[in-house]
């Protein structure tokens, strides 16, 4: 007698894995060149790829199968289920218009992005191949008592697992930061933070800390579940003088304060873009940047690590730095889009209360963009407001947005 077991549907049809090792080894000698190899293994469903490099910093490209370049663009064929491929990328990066970097190697650490590492990857898979998914790994090999911070799940010491749910090739995302390096790592209302800062960073790390334990929470109410992780990357002189969001991560140059003189905050307007998960369309950009500058403002705030008076100061300073007379949702003028987009949002949230009566706020706004995850545009963002209020704000974006018109600073107070 011959039984026969039937198994689930699930256990017969498991998707096929190939793995991938992305290996970056920086060198003693020569920190300024990352050496980058993947190691590829079980990739039978791969055809070809399409890795497109953003600049002339990559240099010694070799790999198995054939390579042939289009100008920046390099057509790689494997020809195998197991493949490698290895370049030379130069780290420093400078970022116009001005001498600094947004990537750069010093003799005890560098920092940088994985934008910066590895190119574009478009994935051609052979067709009426079974669907598969890739495991895999990012590995540094550094210099004896070098650390790394990135924006990943830790596997090992130097070893981070590469995660992007929704795509079937996974590839390195966000910040890192190699070196002689402090890391300081707290959970704070579920999402994991490590800030990592370079030798010569003024930031105090503790005290950055101290500042998302009262923040991090009260942002949970307005943008929803935070992400799986944050990473905040400080380091000194001569990286750009400034702040520039990555996946799940984020740089500050190291001398920027937790507070600056406006009252603003940059390690919150940083931690915003991070978090928001929606993406700005082209008219879009002047809600996304206003947005994070004015809870940069608020959500200090709300936590009591700012007065009345001083949040009313901050609300002034953007109406006397902002750029007015100009159409919000067009220019990319940063004095439009760091003061006169903030200002706005304030009175968006002020008419918002007056007209329900303090019932709802822009957080109701902000929270329904959130649950929709769609494209964020000016009529997009228009609609939610007129959801939240239950009024039609079309004639004041025409007045604010559009013709760039001042909110009437005289009616500005304390209070939020």
């Amino acid at each position: 007698m011959i039984a026969v077991v039937a198994l689930p549907v699930a256990a017969r049809a498991v998707a096929p894995t190939f793995s991938i090792d992305y290996v970056v080894t920086i060198g003693r000698r020569d920190p300024g060149r990352a050496h980058v190899r993947w190691l590829l293994a079980g990739i039978d469903e791969i055809e070809a790829m399409r890795l497109v490099f953003r600049d002339e910093r990559t240099t010694r490209v070799t790999g198995t199968g054939t390579l042939v370049w289009h100008d920046r663009t390099l057509l790689w064929t494997p020809g195998g289920p197991y493949a490698h491929l290895a370049y030379t990328v130069a780290i420093d990066r400078r970022r116009p218009p001005g001498a600094h970097f947004d990537s750069h190697a010093e003799g005890d650490w560098v920092a940088t992005r994985a934008l910066h590492l590895f190119p574009e990857i478009n994935v051609r898979f052979r067709p009426g191949t079974v669907a598969a998914k890739s495991r895999a790994r990012l590995v540094f090999r550094l210099p004896r008592g070098w650390r790394v911070a990135a924006a990943a799940r830790r596997l090992a010491d130097e070893t981070f697992a590469v995660e992007e749910p929704a795509k079937r090739f996974d590839r390195p995302r966000g910040w890192f930061l190699l070196g002689r390096i402090a890391r300081h790592s707290r959970l704070i209302a579920g999402l994991p933070v490590t800030v990592a800062v370079a030798p010569g960073s003024a930031l105090d790390a503790r005290r950055l800390l101290r500042l998302y334990a009262r923040t991090v929470p009260l942002l949970v109410s307005v943008l929803g579940p935070p992400p799986p992780r944050l990473l905040v990357v400080s380091a000194p002189d001569p990286m750009w003088h400034g702040g520039l969001s990555g996946e799940d991560s984020f740089f500050v140059n190291g001398h920027i304060p937790l507070r600056s003189a406006d009252k603003t905050s940059t390690y919150l307007h940083e931690l915003f873009h991070v978090w928001q998960p929606f993406r700005p369309k082209a008219d879009g950009r002047w809600i996304s940047e206003g947005l994070a500058e004015y809870y940069s403002l608020a959500l200090q705030h709300r936590a009591g690590r700012l007065s009345d008076r001083s949040f009313a100061r901050g609300i002034r300073l953007f109406a006397r730095y902002g750029r007015w007379g100009v159409d919000l949702s067009r220019t990319r003028q940063p004095a439009a889009l760091n003061n006169s987009a903030p200002l706005v949002m304030y009175w968006i949230d002020r008419e918002i209360r007056r007209v329900t009566d303090g019932h709802r706020t822009l957080d109701d706004a902000v929270r329904s963009l959130a649950d929709e995850r769609a494209r964020l545009s000016t009529a997009s963002f228009l609609r939610a407001v007129n959801r939240t209020a239950n009024r039609d704000f079309t004639p004041l974006f025409r007045r604010h947005v559009y013709r760039g018109e001042r909110p009437p600073v005289a009616m500005i107070r304390a209070g939020n």
